[in-house]
């Protein structure tokens, strides 16, 4: 009777262990688009040139709480990119881009982020534009 307790025991503890967190293994998705903006002069909002798709830009996507990225992608032609395969849980987006509030030279890099959660699990969730700067 006391073995029997015993793989009760351990057979709970297994099947409680299995929580599903944030990450690969599932079937929904996060995509997006980056926009660069390029300014004549970062730190003056008026000095616009354009805003263009921002190609071959690192996309960084943090799953739940973790304090590092768990994975990276590069944007299309266009700025888009996609992160496949993914679980439900909550995720962060973010990207670099040069710091427009700062006038150091050289300008140091700071990130832009947009959270998500996937709440189904065949859900494809579209996060709005993040938009990066460039100075031209």
């Amino acid at each position: 009777m006391n073995l029997q307790k015993i793989y009760l025991a351990v057979a709970v503890c297994f099947l409680a262990s299995c929580t599903k967190t944030p990450g690969e293994g599932g079937r929904a998705s996060i995509t997006g688009k980056v926009e660069l903006i390029r300014m004549v002069q970062l730190n003056n909002p008026s000095s616009i040139i354009d805003t263009i798709p921002a190609a071959d830009e690192d996309v960084y996507i943090i799953y739940g709480d973790n304090t590092s990225p768990d994975d990276r992608v590069l944007t299309n032609p266009d700025g888009e990119f996609a992160f496949n395969w993914l679980r439900t849980g909550d995720y962060t987006i973010y990207v670099y881009s040069e710091d427009t509030a700062n006038t150091n030279v050289p300008l140091p890099q700071i990130a832009f982020s947009k959270t998500a959660t996937i709440d189904d699990r065949d859900e494809s969730v579209v996060i709005e534009t993040l938009r990066i700067f460039d100075n031209n």
